[in-house]
């Protein structure tokens, strides 16, 4: 019984750490340019506005996992991709860290295996090395379009989404 209240509080835990809620630290307050913003599940990496993640950036989860795209006022805004290295990916529109689907009348860079790759390569060989956050081998992620729904592509999606 103990057994599995500790790894139903585990479940918990991972999940609640694993969030695409908004990015912003208030330490950059005021500040506008390309900065980390670092936070217990993983860290941001890309444009800020005033603290907060506005524009291109990436989201680095801690197991290696990312969503590269466009952020809005903090939130998974426009066109984006939610890769993990062992499912694969999910790519369309998100809105206030949510998927859409795909995107209608925007252009989505991140539609296919190829332009997904260059994302994954890019995206390992700019992520800092350091004791916290492991820059994974690019080869290492599948890289499979995943349809956001079916079960695999729920559960991917399910996986970063807000709780």
């Amino acid at each position: 019984m103990k057994k599995a209240i500790l790894i139903s509080v585990l479940f918990v835990a991972f999940n609640l750490t694993k969030s695409n809620a908004q990015v912003f630290s208030p330490q950059l307050a005021g500040l506008n340019g390309f900065y980390n913003i670092f936070y217990p599940y993983g860290y941001y990496q890309g444009q800020v506005v005033n603290g907060v993640a506005n524009g291109t950036g990436t989201f680095y989860f801690k197991d290696g996992s990312f969503y590269y795209g466009n952020f809005y006022q903090g939130w998974w805004d426009g066109p984006g991709v939610v890769v993990s290295r062992r499912y694969g990916y999910v790519s369309g529109c998100f809105s206030r860290g949510q998927y859409m689907g795909i995107c209608q009348n925007v252009f989505n860079p991140y539609n296919n295996n190829n332009a997904v790759q260059n994302v994954v390569t890019r995206v390992q060989d700019e992520k800092p090395n350091n004791n916290q956050y492991v820059a994974y081998d690019p080869d290492g992620y599948t890289i499979t379009k995943v349809d956001a729904n079916t079960e695999m592509g729920k559960t991917l999606l399910g996986s970063y989404k807000r709780k």
